[in-house]
């Protein structure tokens, strides 16, 4: 008796410490149902309820790696059929029974809670009794998951990147802190929990973890789901919506996990996410988005945009990996299409110099080189063949900055 009052307190105490949370941070807006597109049956609800400095659309600077110095393979799961996904009904259905939440597991949440409640800033010790407190929930395993999962279906974050103090914390919000101990928890309920964040969640950042960790549990389970929750976001935020977080892991994602399911979505993008559309068209498995990539550097309207090389760059990384878009951009500039400041980053391509993503949550998303002189010699030749058709000075000075860089890979005799 005394231990079912006590349980019955613990409940009570955290369903109000979430109550006040709820009540001093700023819930998302809801949108009205006439505001979802039609394309668009059902849209993630934004979790931008953050305290501190809002987020909002990122684009993170891309960075460039010469492929001669690293040649790390994409980290991501084995490819696995994608599993239809369910109506939202049958998955609530199919979801493993929760585990009868623990007292302690109650109490960790509620100090948590009432911890971030109404701080601006964290001390030192206030940072690490979070972090003890999250390493707690660890400890309970499967008897934390329900308390977690509760907070989850909130929608309500502390952005701990934004506070004063805050970098002390373990994680960059207390949602993907959260979320993190579900993963290390791990089982079939915790991946139901996932699963049910990934449902409600617009936030990038967390889609991917969420999605990546799904992976690592069960790779392929939840592929479709995956996809799925990346479109919405990717449909909400082009459509003016707002969304939190950086957008290059929405595309990391798709890239690492799609398919030719995922390749109209992309190229649909590419006039306002640019490159972080052509890396992933460029980077899909078994070369799915290399029609779509060539079709777009050919598209004079795209090598209008910026520099021009939205999709030839990330062409051109990709000529030495699929011969057809080798033969294509010999075709493009054999018909001049090629503008004048593209071609710097055409030659730079082909000399060994990629960009890639600027965060790499699924490792380096890099076409796979090797140091040796076939593939030197392989690079040379497209080199040549491109000198070959194309008398624009500004290509012929690329092609001959790569042709000498690449000289430099050759053994010396």
């Amino acid at each position: 008796m005394r231990k079912d009052l006590a349980l019955a307190a613990i409940s009570l105490g955290l369903l109000v410490a979430i109550g006040l949370v709820a009540s001093k941070l700023r819930k998302s807006p809801e949108r009205s149902p006439q505001e979802v597109p039609a394309a668009a049956a059902y849209l993630h609800q934004p979790t931008v309820a953050v305290r501190g400095q809002d987020r909002q659309i990122i684009t993170t600077p891309l960075r460039e790696v010469s492929i001669w110095d690293t040649n790390v393979r994409p980290k991501v799961a084995a490819a696995a059929p994608p599993i239809k996904r369910p109506p939202r009904a049958s998955v609530a259905q199919t979801m493993t029974s929760p585990s009868t939440p623990s007292v302690v597991a109650q109490q960790a949440m509620t100090q948590l809670t009432q911890l971030v409640l109404g701080n601006t800033s964290l001390t030192k010790q206030q940072a690490d009794q979070i972090n003890g407190l999250l390493a707690q929930l660890v400890g309970e395993g499967g008897g934390a998951i329900s308390s977690i999962l509760d907070f989850l279906k909130q929608n309500l974050d502390v952005n701990f990147s934004a506070e004063q103090g805050g970098d002390q914390v373990s994680y960059a919000t207390l949602r993907l802190g959260l979320i993190d101990v579900l993963q290390q928890i791990g089982g079939a309920e915790a991946d139901d929990a996932m699963a049910a964040t990934l449902q409600l969640t617009s936030d990038p950042l967390e889609v991917a973890q969420l999605s990546r960790d799904l992976e690592k549990q069960a790779p392929g389970q939840y592929r479709q789901m995956e996809l799925t929750a990346a479109a919405e976001v990717l449909t909400q935020a082009s459509t003016g919506n707002s969304v939190p977080g950086d957008m290059s892991s929405v595309f990391e994602l798709m890239q690492a996990y799609g398919d030719t399911n995922v390749v109209s979505e992309l190229a649909n993008s590419v006039t306002q996410w640019n490159y972080y559309a052509t890396l992933a068209l460029a980077g899909l498995p078994d070369g799915a988005g290399i029609p779509a990539l060539i079709k777009l550097a050919q598209d004079p309207a795209i090598s209008s945009m910026g520099t021009g090389d939205f999709a030839l760059r990330p062409l051109a990384q990709v000529a030495l990996q699929y011969p057809e878009a080798a033969q294509a951009l010999v075709g493009i500039a054999s018909q001049n299409q090629i503008p004048d400041n593209a071609w710097a980053a055409v030659g730079a391509a082909l000399a060994g110099n990629y960009i890639q993503y600027g965060n790499q949550m699924f490792g380096s998303t890099s076409p796979p080189a090797d140091w040796s002189a076939a593939q030197v010699n392989q690079r040379i030749s497209l080199v040549n063949q491109l000198l070959s058709v194309t008398g624009n000075p500004a290509g012929r000075t690329a092609l001959q900055n790569a042709l000498t860089s690449l000289s430099t890979r050759l053994p010396q005799s």
